[in-house]
């Protein structure tokens, strides 16, 4: 890349944006010293790598006095986008739009390269002289934060981790009951204390290790102690491996939701002896017992291969590459890819007439919470109702780059697409006069991806003399206790891949927004509201209680919901087995390809030298 760099230096400093065929330009060596920061020597060994890799023409000059001349072989155009090109094809995509960035006057290069880019991805046919490898290759705009079971946070995360683990049950939504993973059975005593799950045999980590109930009370210990989903395990006093195939869990009181607890992508299992390696090794590229193993990760990106033992089943695909891509590439480049469209359903997809189309509700929706332990005007019931009745969400969501529907509660009911909304501007002006608002500004924290709400929310706040202040932080600093409290409140958005497990982690894990901003009082309702749920057999009444606690956020404006997402999904008729789950993502496991497709990927027009 360095030598790449030099050339357009070289190029912009002495041809400019634009250079004719072979035109030559007078040079001083001197004057390449001041311009590369470096001696004499260093220039000349610069030049020779130059002519070496073909990119200039260079006469020295013979005498006192006379000047070498230097000429420019490749056009800065060509030379851009093909240097971009090569390092996509190596793998390092960050780094070819980090390169292309450098040239933001050069628009049209950025967009050829990501119109070259958008051909790369889809399904791809390599073979060989054994067999065609059907691989999976697709962009992704969010690289996984952490893989640790234990510690996700993000739906991204945790559809990556299902990809690669597995966990003692799974949560089957459309028989709406716990099935059969590396348990195939369990049963618990009367009082719903003690659980025993039932392992199958001969299911395999993918460094070899059968996996036994070693694994699973080494799991479960691990997960209790000091982890960010330890609240999975609050309420368990010991895991005991009764044989090797067969596992005892004895808790301090009666939880029967326990098995859908174990669902939980928190609750995969991991190997008692992480495949040889410490901790910081292991993560490095782990190993469970999933479809897919991990091949590669890296900045740039992710790359998973075929376990071709995997107890459920081979799976139809050998790989999935995903291409980790910065955020700030235009809307309307991320869209298309030649396969797959996935898209706001208020930007025209160029779909075929016979591309079958996938339309999702997101379980879950974006919501801003109010920190009630710090001081400032959201302590105020009358000032949290006024922003929320100043939120236009019908106006947001027009505004926004997303489509939905706006949110009354944490998941989509029945009058979700009635359009029942709030948004009342007279009665928010009567309300933040009745809280005796003074002025002082309030801070909302959130990522910069959900740049275009908060931006909203802060104009409409504005309306009625609400000063609101904005700060943007990266997914990671999202995460830490520290933040939340920081903030007196916080735009955020939740996915429900399985609703009770995931509504209760709103309330118990200790590193949400929702757990963080709970006063102590209504923190400690809470809790033994949840302990009733745990306790309680059955799901209707376990539904009662927790809509008890979402109404109660709700009426005293603890959580303002905002918008439940929208997302259209094309799919190309050669993908087959493609099915969005409750974490908004394709399980690749089905994904297969039909013959009809069978291409190679689109190589370069012209071979650069590859120490560029």
């Amino acid at each position: 890349m360095l030598t790449a760099e030099r050339y357009i230096t070289l190029l912009n400093h002495y041809a400019g944006p634009v250079t004719g065929e072979q035109e030559e330009y007078e040079v001083a060596l001197e004057d390449l010293t001041a311009l590369f920061h470096c001696t004499e020597r260093n220039v000349k060994l610069i030049v020779r790598k130059l002519q070496e890799e073909e990119l200039i023409g260079w006469i020295p000059g013979r005498g006192r006095g006379n000047r070498s001349r230097i000429q420019f072989l490749v056009k800065r155009e060509f030379f851009l986008l093909e240097f971009a090109k090569r390092l996509a094809q190596k793998g390092e995509y960050r780094y070819a739009f980090e390169f292309l960035h450098q040239y933001e006057e050069d628009k049209l290069i950025l967009e050829q390269f990501i119109k070259w880019l958008n051909n790369q991805f889809g399904m791809e046919k390599l073979s060989d002289d054994i067999q065609a490898r059907d691989v999976f290759r697709l962009p992704v705009y969010k690289a996984p934060l952490s893989l640790d079971p234990a510690e996700l946070y993000y739906g991204f995360d945790s559809h990556l981790v299902r990809q690669m683990f597995d966990r003692l049950v799974q949560y089957d939504s459309e028989q709406e009951a716990v099935v059969p993973l590396i348990a195939h059975h369990w049963e618990s005593n009367e009082s719903g204390t003690e659980w025993t799950f039932f392992l199958r045999k001969g299911v395999r980590f993918h460094h070899g290790k059968i996996l036994t109930a070693e694994d699973v009370v080494f799991t479960l210990e691990r997960l209790r102690t000091e982890k960010m989903n330890a609240w999975l395990l609050s309420t368990m006093e010991q895991a005991e491996a009764l044989d090797a195939r067969t596992v005892k869990i004895s808790l301090r009181q009666p939880n029967w939701l326990f098995p859908r607890l174990m669902c939980s992508s928190c609750a995969s299992i991991l190997p008692s002896d992480l495949g040889g390696q410490n901790e910081s090794s292991y993560w490095m590229l782990p190993s469970g017992t999933g479809p897919f193993r991990m091949a590669v990760w890296n900045s740039n990106r992710l790359e998973l291969t075929v376990n071709d033992d995997y107890f459920l089943g081979r799976p139809y695909l050998d790989g999935v590459k995903l291409i980790f891509l910065p955020d700030n590439i235009p809307n309307i480049s991320k869209l298309k890819w030649e396969q797959l469209i996935a898209n706001d359903s208020r930007i025209p997809a160029k779909a075929g007439e016979d591309w079958q189309r996938i339309e999702t509700l997101s379980k879950g929706c974006s919501l801003m919470t109010w920190n009630r332990n710090k001081k400032g005007p959201q302590q105020s019931l009358s000032f949290r109702q006024a922003v929320n009745l100043i939120i236009d969400r019908i106006g947001m969501i027009q505004h926004s780059s997303k489509s939905g529907y706006p949110a009354r509660s944490f998941v989509p009911q029945e009058e979700t697409e009635l359009g029942m909304f709030w948004y009342d501007l007279d009665a928010a002006k009567q309300l933040l006069e009745q809280s005796g608002y003074d002025g002082s500004p309030f801070l909302l924290v959130t990522r910069d991806t959900d740049a275009d709400e908060a931006e909203w929310i802060q104009k409409q706040c504005a309306k009625i003399g609400i000063t609101m202040h904005l700060r943007y932080e990266e997914r990671s600093a999202l995460t830490r206790v520290e933040t939340v409290q920081e903030a007196d409140a916080m735009l955020t958005c939740l996915v429900f891949a399985d609703d009770e497990v995931c509504e209760l982690e709103s309330y118990l894990q200790a590193n949400s927004s929702i757990y963080q901003h709970l006063d102590p009082g209504l923190r400690k309702w809470i809790f033994q509201l949840t302990d009733q749920i745990l306790a309680t057999k059955s799901k209707e009444k376990r539904r009662a209680l927790l809509r008890q606690i979402e109404y109660r956020l709700r009426d005293e404006a603890q959580v303002l919901f905002l918008i439940h997402q929208k997302l259209s999904t094309y799919v190309h008729p050669s993908v087959r087995g493609l099915v969005i789950n409750n974490l908004g993502w394709m399980d690749f496991k089905d994904i297969w390809l039909t013959s009809t497709n069978e291409r190679q990927l689109e190589s370069p027009v012209r071979k650069m030298k590859k120490s560029v």
